[in-house]
């Protein structure tokens, strides 16, 4: 069972957490209690391990995308001291694990797959998006818009497709390559996720 802090001692303040700051790096995604389970889980399935140590077994029932993790806290009884160190052990559990850069690289034979969906639907241009899902697997669903924070990447190659990433996907599968092969698209994720799983020990049960 992971360690967490309980009520034994108040949380740290978020200022005192050590932050990594580095350009090329994913950006650290922020968590709070109005999040939902499964969007927190998403951000690494290693967080399901702390909730589970509080109590908390969300993650497992039908509701966990409605409730906020306050909510669902309190309905089981903890208390504001209990969510708010429920909350810095997954924020530290984050800072904790390696930071993947903040990169995507589209093939050619990914970006041409891309092109000819988009000129057999008679359009010119086409972009996938590529996320996290809410089991911490990872997915990839075609897109019509870019949102403000989103990255986009192309293939020099190939004009008028590109695919795109959030910073809380990046903060999963940056350093992946998307690809076109045997009749799908496939994401490559770097070597030392792809061999383990999200929480890169090999234990969190996900989907590498």
């Amino acid at each position: 069972m992971r360690k967490t802090r309980q009520s034994k001692a108040p949380a740290k303040p978020k200022e005192a957490l050590k932050k990594v700051k580095t350009a090329s790096k994913a950006k650290i995604p922020d968590v709070d209690a109005s999040m939902n389970v499964m969007e927190i889980i998403a951000l690494h399935p290693g967080a399901a391990d702390i909730l589970g140590a509080y109590g908390l077994h969300c993650f497992q029932c039908a509701f966990n995308t409605l409730d906020s993790l306050e909510v669902g806290a309190k309905s089981h009884g903890l208390t504001d001291t209990d969510i708010e160190n429920m909350v810095t052990d997954i924020e530290e559990l984050l800072r904790s694990s390696p930071v993947p850069p903040a990169v995507l690289t589209l093939t050619e034979s990914g970006a041409k797959a891309l092109l000819d969906i988009a000129k057999a639907e008679g359009k010119d241009s086409c972009l996938l998006r590529v996320g996290s899902d809410e089991s911490g697997g990872f997915c990839m669903e075609f897109a019509e818009l870019t949102l403000a924070d989103d990255k986009t990447f192309t293939n020099a190659a190939v004009k008028g497709v590109a695919i795109i990433a959030s910073p809380q996907a990046l903060h999963r599968v940056g350093g992946a390559t998307v690809d076109f092969r045997e009749g799908r698209f496939k994401l490559d994720l770097p070597k030392p996720v792809s061999a383990g799983c999200g929480c890169g020990k090999g234990e969190c049960g996900c989907r590498g």
